[in-house]
């Protein structure tokens, strides 16, 4: 990490400016866009307080998620205050030995959190208070995390939009107009809004990616069962319904936060689970950044539209790698998509199903819900074939979810990665779900523009990373996906780090309030939203 920097940060309103290193020409912004991993450096070493720091985040918070409305619920403030006075005693004792000592995080309202409300995305869920935490959670506040609050997701998890009637609709900091993504929009956009320095989101058709690229972020979706389920979409009194496809994982403003978020989340052999595998983040494979790069990439999937603009801020990020001493190939995995959507759905429909109340034709609910929410048909039917599979219906599909994996894993077995966009556009306006899209003055349906990108690609279960490229003309952010083979997700991270050389990184959103926290920018004025 380097240490030549400076720290800029608030007390009694003004900003102040102290030494952290010798060069005097680089300052941080402010506490709020600080990296985690600077934060928590400058915590331990006592330049900054942990009530600064949480202090800092709650006025933010309250200044902006009124218009921005990322987070759903947030703990007493008295609460928050305490535990940020608690963790500073210890740095004084000397036992401030936790990886995230300090930092307030926001959590995706599908992780139980003891204390917190916990919808899933559920109405019959939305006043739910959890009695105790999800595994990936205990791991954040064992490594000294402060977790705030809750960040809202998308009417049963199962949109890219995040909006629901109990919670309202989550807004995008570059332009509220637009979308947040989802369904883990909360948490993308309160990392890119600096409500959080990190996020804990979930991702099975996007819903991780999605919202890193539609909000200039970074986020992984980790290696299928690498990080642990338990406790996260959990229905009460009922088992751990979803163990397939639905990967947790960590947002970030930059790589190296994310690498920092799995060094906790992912650290499977301090905090061991039997049903996962008993390795450390840190030991799995990685990569010599003098070693040349085996590149696949695509400029779309499936043949899907992809927008102009995007389409040419993706070239040109190819172009300056294709600088370097690299390979490269234009390639891609061949397979059925439809087929692939559908035993994909069913899968999901099947798990959903465990938890879901016992009622006639429930089956024919999922299926006018979803055909007729999100104009459908491939989707809907698969979620309601899974809703009464047989025993032996089920192992068939994941006897075949098997197949596909092994045709993924072969093709990026041939390469060290493969890079493609997201999805087929910039975060788009606020529309009603299931509207078709106009791309490049083509009509394109709501779920293939962005699911052809996401739902198979998640299927096999690989690694697979967002970095934000630049941002368009509007100024919206976009970035690509980065796809490596299974259980390469450290080395995943590494190229990742080095393939920011090339970008601008994460842009704060320009027009956001940043008031009493270090630099000052405009702001919006309320919207209502």
């Amino acid at each position: 990490m380097n240490q030549n920097k400076s720290f800029i940060f608030i007390r009694n309103g003004v900003a102040a400016q102290t030494p952290v290193g010798n060069n005097k020409n680089r300052t941080l912004k402010n506490i709020l866009f600080t990296s985690a991993n600077e934060l928590v450096e400058n915590i331990k070493s006592k330049k900054i307080s942990v009530v600064e720091v949480v202090t800092a985040f709650l006025n933010h918070i309250k200044e902006n998620n009124p218009s921005i409305n990322a987070i759903c619920e947030l703990r007493n403030e008295k609460d928050i205050l305490n535990e940020a006075l608690e963790k500073d005693k210890e740095i004084s004792l000397g036992k401030a030995s936790g990886l995230l000592h300090g930092l307030p995080l926001t959590i995706k309202d599908s992780f139980l959190v003891k204390g917190l409300k916990n919808s899933n995305g559920d109405p019959l869920l939305r006043n739910y208070v959890a009695k105790e935490d999800a595994e990936l959670v205990k791991r954040l506040k064992n490594e000294g995390a402060i977790i705030i609050g809750k960040t809202n997701t998308a009417l049963y998890c199962i949109d890219w939009q995040s909006t629901n009637f109990w919670n309202g609709q989550t807004n995008n900091p570059y332009d509220l107009s637009r979308v947040a993504g989802g369904s883990s929009g909360g948490s993308a956009v309160s990392v890119s809004s600096g409500f959080s320095p990190l996020e804990l989101g979930a991702d099975a058709g996007g819903s991780i990616r999605v919202p890193a690229h539609f909000n200039g972020i970074c986020g992984l979706r980790p290696t299928e069962n690498y990080l642990s389920n338990r406790g996260h979409l959990k229905v009460p009194n009922k088992p751990q319904g979803r163990r397939h496809i639905v990967t947790p994982g960590p947002f970030a403003k930059n790589v190296d936060d994310l690498i920092l978020m799995m060094q906790v989340l992912g650290n499977n052999s301090k905090y061991q689970l039997p049903e996962l595998p008993q390795v450390d983040f840190n030991s799995t494979s990685q990569w010599n950044d003098k070693s040349p790069l085996n590149i696949a990439y695509s400029e779309t999937i499936n043949e899907t539209e992809v927008d102009n603009e995007y389409l040419e801020l993706f070239k040109g990020f190819i172009s300056k790698i294709k600088n370097e001493s690299h390979i490269f190939n234009s390639d891609h995995p061949i397979y059925n998509e439809q087929k692939a959507y559908l035993e994909c759905s069913k899968v999901i429909g099947f798990e959903i199903g465990i938890n879901n109340p016992k009622v006639p034709l429930l089956s024919t609910f999922m299926y006018s819900f979803i055909r007729l929410k999100y104009k459908d048909h491939l989707w809907a039917k698969g979620m309601a074939i899974g809703q009464r599979l047989s025993n032996i219906k089920y192992a068939k599909a994941i006897d075949y979810k098997d197949e596909f994996s092994e045709i993924y894993d072969a093709f990026l077995t041939k390469y060290d990665i493969w890079i493609t966009p997201v999805c087929s556009f910039e975060a788009y306006k606020h529309q009603r779900a299931g509207k078709p899209f106009v791309v490049n003055n083509k009509k394109i349906g709501y779920t293939k523009a962005i699911a052809s990108f996401n739902f198979t690609s998640a299927f096999s279960g690989h690694p697979i990373v967002v970095i934000p490229i630049g941002k368009k003309k509007n100024g919206m952010p976009v970035g690509i996906q980065v796809h490596s083979r299974k259980w390469t997700d450290k080395k995943l991270l590494e190229i990742a780090k080095y393939l920011e050389q090339f970008t601008n990184g994460f842009e704060m959103p320009e027009k956001i309030t940043v008031a009493n926290n270090g630099a000052c920018c405009t702001s919006y004025k309320k919207t209502g939203l």
